[in-house]
């Protein structure tokens, strides 16, 4: 258990979000994604990041579970794209409970796939050539298992927490909108119990 002191600033980082998450009552804009650096901070630890990764992962999942095959797959594509993130998920368990070189090859072996289901286009732009995946919800399952393989952890925990909290709407733009407010606030709690063990609404009575 770390010193009361020292969790000070993670309490300040996570209450921001939530105070994010107010703010976009008010605003007529998005408010920048660079609002969720900060995270990288709070994965002190692999163990932390592997945590945070499958817990976006299973919701991901929920999520798909919840919706119906978007129009552009076919049922087999939704299919085996749930089916991906399923096994995806099974061994980052696995990997948490037991940590092994096997469990980290096994994963690369998942990446592989992923990356063969996303497609190759491939599309020159100003600033250089970018992917256009077939599937975000792989994507965000990439950027998980990355936690587990990569040393740079907090670097794929930024870049999976912006793709799960990021939005676009019309009339606010790119970044934080309305819209983003669920995802942010699962990102608030999840670390709000890893760290203090309890709910955003009981740590941040008020604000929750």
């Amino acid at each position: 258990m770390k010193p009361k002191s020292s969790l000070t600033p993670i309490a300040t980082k996570i209450k921001k979000w939530v105070q994010t998450a107010k703010e976009l009552e008010k605003t007529r804009f998005a408010i920048s994604i660079t609002r969720l650096t900060s995270i990288k901070s709070l994965c002190t630890d692999r163990v932390a990041a592997e945590k945070f990764a499958l817990y976006i992962a299973q919701r991901v999942q929920h999520e798909m579970n919840q919706a119906t095959c978007p129009e552009h797959y076919t049922e087999e594509e939704w299919e085996q794209h749930k089916q991906v993130i399923a096994e995806g998920i099974a061994k980052m368990e696995i990997h948490l409970e037991n940590p092994s070189n096997e469990g980290e090859q096994s994963i690369r072996k998942l990446l592989r796939t992923i990356n063969s289901l996303q497609g190759d286009d491939r599309r020159n732009v100003a600033w250089g050539t970018v992917h256009f995946v077939r599937s975000g919800n792989l994507l965000k399952l990439d950027y998980a298992l990355r936690c587990f393989t990569d040393n740079d952890f907090p670097y794929w925990i930024y870049k999976l927490a912006k793709e799960y909290v990021e939005s676009y709407a019309p009339e606010y733009g790119s970044g934080i909108t309305p819209k983003s407010v669920p995802m942010l606030l699962e990102v608030a709690e999840f670390w709000c119990q890893y760290y203090f063990s309890q709910s955003l609404s009981e740590k941040f009575p008020g604000f929750a």
